[in-house]
């Protein structure tokens, strides 16, 4: 079995990235790290100007967005995963 041992000083989270397609943390030591917009439903709801408030949380390895109850971890994204309720784009068109 193996685990993912990962140090709280690579989740140190600079920066935030929205767009209509991914969102993408910019960690403190310089990599990126993406996921689909979809995976988290009530942010790919959000308006642009409620994607654009968000805030680091105060341990610097999450994200939230208070106005729409969101909060996403940066070992969420590394660990990869949609949220409860997530659908891809294709399947949601249906």
């Amino acid at each position: 079995m193996t685990t993912l041992d990962i140090d709280d000083r690579q989740l140190q989270v600079s920066g935030v990235d929205v767009d209509d397609h991914a969102i993408t943390f910019k960690m403190a030591d310089g990599r990126r790290i993406e996921a689909p917009l979809w995976w988290y439903p009530r942010l790919h709801a959000a308006s642009p100007e409620q994607r654009r408030r968000w805030e680091i949380l105060p341990f610097g390895d999450a994200v939230g967005w208070e106005d729409i109850d969101e909060y996403i971890s940066a070992k969420a994204l590394i660990v990869g995963g949609a949220s409860p309720g997530a659908k891809p784009p294709a399947e949601a068109a249906e």
